[in-house]
């Protein structure tokens, strides 16, 4: 939903899916067994000005930075599906 108008209205678009961490938590407690803790949870502004919750990996908790270059990747879930998470795009 629109946060200005609460439109409800969408489109597609295809993005580059490149950008950089914008804030982010380390997540320890609940645990679920679909993840590897600790999780590190991002907020990322992608380069075409779009924000998105996703997860960080490939890095450790202690070298994730606010700033940092990110590119996306998909992971694979226990069903079969694939959802986005994000990678270091350079050094962090």
């Amino acid at each position: 939903m629109c946060p200005e108008c609460h439109s409800v209205e969408h489109e597609v678009v295809e993005l580059a899916g490149t950008g950089t961490v914008y804030s982010y938590a380390i997540l320890h407690h609940p645990q679920h067994p679909a993840f590897s803790y600790p999780v590190v949870a991002v907020l990322v502004d992608l380069d075409e000005g779009i924000r998105v919750v996703s997860n960080l990996v490939g890095v450790e908790p202690p070298e994730v930075r606010i700033g940092a270059p990110v590119r996306v990747m998909f992971q694979a879930t226990a069903d079969g599906l694939t959802v986005p998470v994000f990678e270091p795009a350079g050094p962090t």
